[in-house]
């Protein structure tokens, strides 16, 4: 099956799983004590709700760049693009990598683009850029070293996937707020490998421009 035709069996898939919520009274699950220094005790409550709309963030998106006629620009994107193309993998090591964003569907909230949603891209690709992992504290440190909007945070490990609490700076900013200092410039996600050295940085709900940001990082 080919990218494409994968994106679309995504999206048949997705809309039969929105639509299968339980009805009736759900069973008590016992609350496991929070991890020591874990993103469970950092992150705030409306990026855990972000964080949560992973998967709808995804849906949304697809079904935007469908509606558009766009959705083969999608799949040429390959299996980065791709809901289900993560696999479990070891982290990216500390050092140099090469990364580039890609910004999938339009924001509801957003009145510019809502005014213009006629002719709004809905998918828009930068090329790529250099990129770091760190180590800082114990922890991975994931940061965009140059563009328009720039994105830096820390890596906490999660199962089969590295949780990203992070922020947003612009261009001629010279360094990144803290997490949590600026609500607006929040960033919220998940780091999973899709390829051989290779993984994305997936950004539900990224606040600007789109309803799913996905920042491809690449070795050398």
């Amino acid at each position: 099956m080919d990218i494409y035709h994968r994106l679309v069996a995504a999206l048949i898939v997705t809309g039969l799983l929105a639509g299968c919520g339980g009805s009736g009274t759900k069973p008590q699950v016992a609350e496991a004590p929070p991890r020591a220094q874990g993103w469970q005790n950092v992150i705030r409550d409306s990026d855990r709700r972000r964080l949560a709309g992973l998967w709808s963030a995804w849906t949304r998106s697809l079904a935007q760049a469908e509606t558009a006629g766009q959705l083969q620009r999608v799949a040429a994107l390959g299996d980065m693009a791709v809901p289900d193309a993560a696999r479990p993998a070891p982290a990216p090591r500390p050092g140099a990598y090469r990364c580039r964003t890609v910004r999938i569907g339009i924001r509801d909230s957003d009145a510019a683009l809502r005014a213009v949603a006629g002719t709004a891209p809905v998918m828009l690709a930068s090329g790529f850029l250099p990129c770091t992992i760190a180590a800082r504290a114990g922890r991975l440190w994931f940061e965009q070293g140059i563009g328009l909007q720039r994105v830096a945070g820390t890596l906490y490990p999660d199962g089969d996937r590295q949780v990203f609490l992070g922020s947003m700076a612009l261009a001629g900013e010279a360094g990144f707020r803290s997490y949590g200092a600026d609500p607006d410039r929040d960033q919220v996600g998940v780091l999973r490998a899709f390829g051989d050295r290779r993984w994305r940085l997936e950004l539900p709900w990224p606040m600007w421009q789109s309803n799913l940001a996905i920042i491809e990082i690449v070795s050398g």
